[in-house]
């Protein structure tokens, strides 16, 4: 039932992706491409055999933002074309290539499964996508340098990641904003909470600045 509910979630979103966002042909052309490298490639299922190889207790950890969710976020923590934008586990990396090509934001995807950094590297290059990078890199020890927005979509970390994390963002320059899905980050001032959509249900957002 969960996994019925989780495709029917991700079908409406995808019509709902082609009725606002297709109008933008750079967008419609990057994402119809981007779906049809995954047509035959469920993500769930990439990560899960990722995660069983390297042995992790918790093989299911794996999600993504809808991009109308995302749409959301960026209006109500303002983000604008003139941010660089670093996404934290960024997986495919759908949501970086709508800040691009749609918000016109500069991004970095950062994401340790090899296989969605390779499509996704691919998809840049095809597209001759400027302003858009992605590292093949644990984000738990990724370099913050030139972030003015930090996005992290991370609702199954646990304790020790998160105090990892706070103490990397607490050295990153006044005024970065870091987001968060369903937790605060410790130690940062919460300049805005709200709830939105996600296939498992409402989950709260955190807008911090440092």
């Amino acid at each position: 039932m969960i996994w019925l509910k989780t495709r029917c979630f991700f079908f409406f979103d995808f019509l709902r992706t082609i009725w606002k966002y297709y109008r933008n042909p750079l967008f419609a052309k990057v994402h119809l491409y981007f779906t049809l490298q995954y047509f035959l490639k469920n993500p769930f299922r990439i990560s899960r055999k990722f995660l069983q190889e390297r042995g992790d207790e918790d093989i299911y950890a794996y999600g993504e933002t809808p991009l109308s969710t995302l749409d959301e976020i960026s209006k109500k923590c303002g983000i604008t074309k003139d941010d660089i934008v670093f996404e934290l586990g960024c997986g495919r990396g759908a949501t970086c290539f709508w800040l691009n090509t749609w918000l016109g934001c500069e991004v970095v995807g950062i994401e340790y499964i090899p296989e969605f950094v390779e499509i996704a590297q691919t998809i840049v290059q095809k597209f001759h996508l400027k302003g858009i990078r992605f590292r093949l890199e644990n984000f738990l020890e990724t370099d913050f340098t030139g972030a003015t927005v930090i996005y992290l979509c991370g609702t199954c970390l646990d304790d020790p990641s998160i105090q990892m994390l706070a103490e990397s963002f607490r050295k990153c320059p006044p005024g970065t904003k870091i987001i968060t899905t369903s937790y605060p980050i410790p130690g940062l001032p919460v300049q805005k909470s709200f709830k939105a959509r996600f296939p498992w249900g409402r989950a709260e957002i955190y807008w911090h600045t440092v």
